[in-house]
C-alpha cells in the first residue's frame, strides 16, 4: 500500500538533547527556592540522589507499564524522596518550573529536519508519536511553534496525554485512527528500537530508525540488528529512503 501518514518521534528525532544541564539546574532552583521556604538544607548530592531515583523508576515504570510517570508523578516522587511537607501551592509552583524548563533551556532542532518536514508534508499527513518525560506535551508543542514546525503536523499522541507510552499499540494507533489510516499505510521515525521500531513494526508500520543526533542516549541500548526498514543518519537520507518506499 502507498503510504499516506508519516509519524515521527519528538526527542532525538525533531530534536536534540542539548541544554540537558540547564534545564536540571532551571528544576533544581525552582525546588531549592520552595524548600528554602520551609527553612529545609538539601544538600546538592541529597538532590542528585532524588533526581537520579526518581529517572530509575521512571524507567522501570515505562519499560514495564508501557506509559511514561506524569510530571506531577515525577515531581511528588522526588519531594518524598526528600521527605519534604506537603505543600500543595510550592507544589504547584515547582511543577510549573519543571515543565517549563523545556523553553528556557531548549534543545536544539535537528539539522534538515525543517527541510525535510515541508517537503514530507506536502505528499503526507504528518504526526507525532512522543514518550514524554519532565516536558509534557504542551510544552513540546510551544517548542515546535517556536521553531516553526508545529503547523506541519496534524495529529499528536504525547505519552503524558494518552497514558501509553511506545510500543504500545495505542501509542500509534490515537494518531491513525484520527487520520483515517491503516498501520500498513503508514510509517514512523524514531531512535529507540525497543519503543519506536518495535512498537511500529508489531502493528504493521514501515519504520525508519534515525541515528543522527550524538546528544541522544535513551537509544545506547539499541542492538545491533535492527527491524527497522532502513537506518539513517540524517534527515537528507530519510528523504531519500521515503521516497524509494513509495
Amino acid at each position: 500500500m502507498p503510504l499516506k501518514v508519516i509519524t515521527i518521534d519528538f526527542w532525538n528525532t525533531l530534536f536534540d538533547s542539548s541544554n540537558g544541564t540547564g534545564r536540571n539546574n532551571a528544576r533544581q532552583i525552582a525546588l531549592l527556592n520552595a524548600i528554602d521556604k520551609h527553612g529545609i538544607t538539601v544538600m546538592g548530592d541529597e538532590f542528585s540522589k532524588a533526581v537520579q531515583a526518581s529517572w530509575a523508576t521512571f524507567n522501570d515504570i515505562w519499560k514495564e507499564e508501557q506509559r511514561t510517570p506524569s510530571p506531577r508523578e515525577m515531581l511528588i516522587f522526588i519531594w518524598d524522596f526528600l521527605k519534604l511537607p506537603k505543600d500543595n501551592e510550592s507544589i504547584e509552583e515547582v511543577l510549573i518550573a519543571f515543565e517549563q524548563s523545556i523553553l528556557t533551556s531548549p534543545p536544539k532542532i535537528i539539522e534538515g529536519v525543517k527541510n525535510a518536514l515541508e517537503v514530507l508534508s506536502q505528499k503526507y499527513k504528518l504526526a507525532i508519536v512522543s514518550d514524554t518525560g519532565f516536558s509534557p506535551g504542551s510544552a513540546m508543542r510551544t517548542l515546535m511553534k517556536k521553531n516553526e514546525i508545529f503547523d506541519y503536523f496534524s495529529a499528536f499522541s504525547f505519552s503524558n496525554e494518552t497514558g501509553v507510552s511506545k510500543p504500545s499499540p495505542k501509542a500509534f494507533f490515537k494518531v491513525l485512527d484520527e487520520l483515517q489510516c491503516l498501520p500498513q499505510e503508514a510509517l514512523h521515525i524514531g531512535d529507540i528500537e525497543r519503543t519506536d521500531i518495535a512498537g511500529a513494526k508489531d502493528i504493521g508500520m514501515k519504520a525508519i530508525l534515525y541515528t543522527g543526533d550524538s546528544t541522544a542516549f535513551l537509544n545506547q541500548g539499541n542492538p545491533e540488528t535492527s527491524r527497522a526498514d532502513a537506518s539513517v543518519n540524517s534527515w537528507k537520507q530519510i528523504l531519500t529512503e521515503i521516497e524509494q518506499m513509495n
